[in-house]
Parts: C-alpha cells; structure tokens; sequence
C-alpha cells in the first residue's frame, strides 16, 4: 500500500475546544491528493483525543495524534511532527483557524514548484468561527481559490514566513534544522526563513493555498500580541545581523516617540488611547528584545532540531485509528 503524498502537520496547544472544526475543513478537500494529518500534542492538560475521536477513522485522511510534551512551544511541536511524517511534502497549519477547500490540493501542486512557500490568510472575527464551518466559510471561501503558481515576491532583506500555513519538502526542513525552540512562541517562522535564505531557499508566496485565520479582537490581546512580536523581531534582527537595515528605530529612539506622543495626545484628535497603548506594546517589547537579547551572556542560546529525529526514526507508527503514545 502507497503512503500517503502530503503529511498535514498542526501543532495542538490548547486546542481541544478548536481542533474539531480544522479537522472538519479538512475532511471536505476538494481533488486533494492522499494526505494524512498528524496533530502533536504539546498540552498534557488537554484532552485531544476526545475532541479528535470522531476524525479517527476518516475516510478523507488518515489521522495521527503524537505526544511532544518535554517541551512546549510550537517550534518543538512542529519539529516532532516532521520527524513523524511519512510524506515528502509537508503542509503546516494552526488548530484554531479554517483552511480553504483547496488547501491541501493547491498546497501540495506549490511544493512541486518550489521546496518552501508561504501561503495567505484572510483575517476573520471570531463570532464565525462560534458558528460552525459553513459560515467561516462563506466568510473567506464561498469561491475556494484555483491554482496558481507560487510567486517570489519577497526581494527585500526580511523574508517571511506565516509558519499557520507554509509548506514544502521535508527534506528541506531537515537540512535547514527544523524549526528553532529559543524562538518558541514569537518569531520562529521567520527565524526559518531568515535562515532558509542564508542555505539559498528562496520563501515564495502562494496566494492559491488559503486560511481563514482567527483573528485575536481583544485589546488585552492585541497589545500582548504587540509586546511578544516586537520582542522577538528585534531577537531576529540581532541574530541574523539585520538591524542596521530595519526600519525600527534603536529602543532608547523608540521609548522617546511614544513618550512625545503620549505628551500630545490631547491636542491630536485622531489618536485614541488605545493607540497609544498599543504604540507602547510595540516599544517596550522592542526594548525588551534589545536589552534581553542584545548582550551574548544573558541571551539564551538558538536550539534549531530540537524535536527531529533521523528520518528513520518513525516508520514503525501505529496504523490509521490508532493514537501514538
């Protein structure tokens, strides 16, 4: 028997209560090849196996759940779900977002074009998703897109990478190490990227291989959201020598233009506190990359692999239905 010709990996951190409705825009693929979807379970504390129960048996895919739990972050998750792969290409998404009926098709046709790509995501509310697929997917997909080829658009000095829908040749990743636990939570995407270019990977966009993707509305949220992504861009500048070609300003800059617009709020009607609130997220978490990562003796070390194992490792998983221990 043929294996299959993609392997879908999600990383799964509380994930329980979204988890079912990716599986189920998974299971109505239109034209996909064969695939399987290997969810890794990252949260001892969830109860995956429940919320996955009704896909175990599918007739759309064959589903695997695999356990990643000495370390937490998607970065150790995405990499024990390559090293449990059983397909050469290799597609990436989030447990709580909606991937396109084309998705895992389109997908598989862009890693035939290129060794890695990074697809597009349609920013939603989250009342749909409270919904169910149906509307979710009138919301980004009533016309799921048809293939197009990949396009390198990113000629600039920062590549990106949206590690919630990418994919590629599993040989690649392992050559480029995986993914990189110091990164963890914020900025391994990139940091992928970053290093896929500096090995001679170009990251190509492919706007055909579609999410819907949950957006995060509250401003608690966002502004924690702010904070941990600057934060980890300015890790990514200074491990990959980038900074002096960033347009964000030194940290001590950067203090110094929220504090001035903090001073004039009240005589600019068209800033709201909230956007001040936010430009402060972003400024303390780029001085908080600064100062945290900016001096070797303190910054923790790059621990890209940290999850793979040799590409042998696994072929002795347990068949379709069963759950990997």
């Amino acid at each position: 028997m043929t294996g299959p010709s993609v392997s879908v990996v999600i990383p799964c951190f509380q994930a329980q209560s979204t988890i079912a409705l990716q599986l189920a825009s998974l299971s109505d693929q239109i034209d996909a090849p064969p695939f399987e979807v290997i969810l890794v379970d990252n949260d001892p504390a969830q109860r995956l196996d429940e919320a996955a129960a009704d896909f175990l048996h599918s007739t759309a895919f064959e589903l695997r759940i695999v356990r990643a739990h000495e370390h937490q972050g998607s970065s150790y998750a995405r990499n024990v779900g390559i090293s449990h792969a059983h397909a050469e290409s290799l597609q990436f998404c989030d447990a709580d977002d909606v991937v396109s009926r084309t998705w895992v098709r389109n997908g598989y046709l862009a890693s035939q074009h290129t060794e890695l790509w990074t697809g597009e995501s349609i920013l939603l509310a989250e009342a749909p998703f409270s919904d169910g697929l149906e509307t979710v997917r009138r919301e980004f997909d009533a016309s799921p897109p048809e293939w197009t080829a990949p396009a390198d658009k990113q000629t600039g000095p920062f590549p990106v990478l949206m590690a919630g829908n990418f994919g590629g040749a599993r040989s690649t990743l392992l050559e480029l190490r995986g993914f990189d636990q110091g990164f963890a939570h914020y900025g391994d995407d990139n940091d992928l990227a970053f290093r896929s270019r500096r090995t001679g990977h170009r990251v190509p966009v492919a706007e055909s291989v579609r999410i819907g993707y949950r957006g995060k509305w509250s401003a608690k949220q966002r502004m924690r959201r702010g904070f941990h992504d600057a934060r980890a861009r300015r890790r990514l500048l200074i491990v990959h020598g980038a900074s002096s070609q960033s347009p964000v300003p030194p940290w001590p800059v950067d203090i110094a233009r929220c504090l001035a617009a903090t001073v004039l709020m009240p005589f600019r009607r068209s800033v709201s506190p909230f956007d001040i609130a936010m430009r402060w997220s972003y400024a303390l978490g780029n001085a908080c990359g600064a100062l945290r990562f900016g001096w070797p003796r303190t910054a923790p070390a790059s621990t890209p692999g940290l999850g793979l194992n040799p590409p042998s490792a696994h072929l002795d998983d347990p068949p379709k239905g069963t759950i990997t221990a």
